[in-house]
């Protein structure tokens, strides 16, 4: 799991911190301190082994309470090195990462089997992938809520559309090999996953890959705004609001230069033509 679990942290740090190698050596030290206390050994043993979602949940628990202890100079801690691990929080921060790997990883198996189905038209993908559950979502919450109610419902449907919007970036970055569309950048950091159509405005495209483009952070913000857009043969377009800034030599070297160029298109999925047109209307309807 050590592997997996690793490629997962990868994927889903988009801030560019050192979370992967820490939560690594956190529950690598987690073992070596387990195997000092017979009764944790044998109910816990070597955590990398554990893909019950249940037991991880109990030990998280149980460190974030040995983790209060050790301020106390009590509990499993006391005496163990380096401190920071379980002073900072840093091992129940793990295994709460480790926690949504077990749960998250088989659910976007899931999704990446509809993905890579031939010949499925793009809508479809989408609302098979939305009819997709997660299994054990009710751990992710970490509150108590009662899920029988109506705050306890939208609950769910919010972590589940986080979920979902986590895989849409990964299947967006990977049908755009990595790189921006428009400058070919291929930083994960500040990289985006843009909705042609907002998320919010057309549930029926939420999870379509054709819904996607791979932009680098400006042209993302630019696109969401409307200011740039793109025509059926996948070309920038400028709006129209952006005339005052077109004596700006900045301006020039990151926007005019790509005026009318056609952006990198996907290895699947094109981006779909009746989704840019609605972006079109908007960039002109100022």
């Amino acid at each position: 799991m050590k592997k997996e679990f690793t490629q997962f942290i990868l994927e889903n740090n988009r801030d560019g911190s050192r979370k992967a190698p820490s939560y690594i050596r956190a529950i690598d030290l987690l073992g070596g301190i387990f195997a000092k206390h017979p009764h944790l050994q044998k109910r816990y043993g070597d955590v990398w082994s554990i893909s019950d979602v249940e037991l991880i949940d109990e030990l998280y628990q149980f460190v974030l309470e040995q983790q209060k202890a050790y301020h106390k100079a009590t509990g499993i801690f006391v005496d163990e090195t380096p401190v920071s691990y379980w002073r900072d929080r840093f091992c129940s921060a793990a295994l709460r990462s480790y926690k949504e790997f077990l749960i998250i990883a088989p659910y976007e198996d899931s999704l990446w089997n509809i993905y890579n189905t031939k010949y499925a038209k793009p809508v479809e993908v989408s609302r098979k992938m939305q009819n997709v559950e997660v299994s054990g979502i009710k751990r992710l919450v970490e509150t108590n809520v009662d899920f029988s109610t109506k705050e306890g419902k939208e609950t769910l449907r919010a972590v589940k559309a986080r979920v979902n919007q986590g895989f849409f970036r990964k299947m967006v970055l990977q049908s755009y090999n990595g790189q921006c569309c428009i400058t070919g950048l291929n930083v994960p950091e500040v990289l985006r996953a843009s909705h042609i159509v907002a998320w919010a405005e057309d549930e029926r495209n939420r999870m379509n890959p054709s819904n996607g483009l791979c932009l680098s952070a400006t042209y993302d913000a630019a696109f969401d705004r409307h200011l740039i857009t793109f025509d059926d043969d996948y070309r920038m377009i400028l709006s129209p609001n952006l005339k005052d800034y077109t004596t700006n030599k900045a301006f020039e070297e990151h926007f005019v230069k790509f005026e009318g160029a056609q952006m990198a298109l996907p290895t699947c999925f094109l981006p779909d033509k009746t989704l840019l047109e609605k972006h079109r209307k908007k960039a002109f309807s100022k």
